[in-house]
């Protein structure tokens, strides 16, 4: 008998902010690689170029990231696509998955532009020529103040895991690319995206697949309620000890505090509320590490926007 499977991709683009990045030797060796490499020839040149795991990993990383462009009319053209196909056995089957997953490929280096599942298929072709064992990852990012609370039962993203010494390390090739700004997509590398830290992997990804999870226990509906927290919060050593949930409840004339650890004194800390264009400073005190942020003005405001240091670095739902 015929079997037939719907292989279902995701195409989502998840934005987010980003900075520019100095160029180091590092970069100037892969500016000079050209533009039109198959995945075979990229892996050809970093493995003549760099020797270790961790620069070759990263140079496929860096490459992909930014010679590749968010097809963004893709993403609102259709958010997922279906590709349908026969097969007799597991063998047949397999092939025909491969098939498709080059096609992917072929297409993405072709054009140099993609959704999440190119930039992921591709990153992992490359990876495989380079020799490290890889696997596409699909899943669930957040990255807006809309999706908290919101959870989805779809997966609407696709990134990688690469193993080097023996570790497996987090890399999203299509974050680190760019992100939307004003309706465009904007394209400004940003590698915390590559080797992403554990410890915060799960407040913007969460993998379909629980072995992808790192035995951090966290439901999905968890990981939907957190607030939204930005690279730039990210990046420091600065951690939220309360409140950890993305939706408050604001009492009437009752000011909420958010607890910020190792929060530095001369650090400059505002706020943003829906409601007022302006941000407004707000009363903090210290103790044993930690900065009491106390925000009295939250009327009639549905968003609240933690502000340090000029960048956005945690948002929460009001109601």
């Amino acid at each position: 008998m015929m079997k037939r499977l719907l292989f279902v991709i995701a195409l989502f683009l998840l934005a987010c902010t980003v900075n520019a990045q100095e160029a180091t030797s590092f970069e100037d060796i892969l500016n000079t690689y050209s533009q039109n490499l198959t995945a075979k020839g990229l892996a050809g040149k970093i493995l003549k170029d760099f020797s270790s795991d961790e620069e070759r990993a990263k140079a496929a990383f860096y490459w992909v990231s930014h010679h590749v462009k968010y097809n963004l009319s893709a993403y609102k053209e259709a958010k997922n696509k279906v590709i349908g196909f026969r097969y007799r056995n597991e063998e047949e089957k397999i092939k025909k998955l491969e098939a498709i997953k080059d096609s992917i490929v072929r297409q993405t280096l072709t054009t140099k532009k993609a959704v999440c599942e190119g930039y992921a298929q591709t990153l992992a072709k490359v990876y495989t020529h380079l020799g490290f064992e890889n696997e596409v990852i699909r899943g669930y990012v957040r990255n807006s103040i809309y999706d908290i609370g919101n959870e989805q039962f779809v997966p609407n993203h696709a990134w990688n895991v690469v193993k080097i010494h023996k570790k497996w390390i987090v890399v999203d090739a299509t974050w680190a690319a760019g992100s939307v700004i004003n309706g465009r997509w904007q394209q400004i590398y940003d590698d915390y995206y590559f080797n992403i830290p554990i410890k915060h992997y799960l407040k913007t990804h969460y993998p379909a697949d629980e072995k992808w999870m790192f035995d951090i226990e966290l439901t999905k509906k968890e990981f939907y309620e957190q607030p939204i927290f930005t690279p730039e919060f990210l990046k420091t050593n600065l951690e939220l000890i309360a409140p950890l949930h993305g939706t408050l409840h604001i009492e009437k004339d009752k000011p909420l505090t958010l607890k910020i650890k190792n929060l530095l004194t001369f650090q400059r800390v505002l706020y943003g509320v829906s409601n007022n264009r302006f941000a407004k400073q707000p009363d903090i005190s210290y103790e044993d590490g930690i900065g009491y942020i106390q925000i009295k003005s939250l009327k009639n405001s549905d968003k609240l926007f933690l502000v340090i240091d000029g960048e956005i670095y945690i948002e929460f739902k009001l109601i």
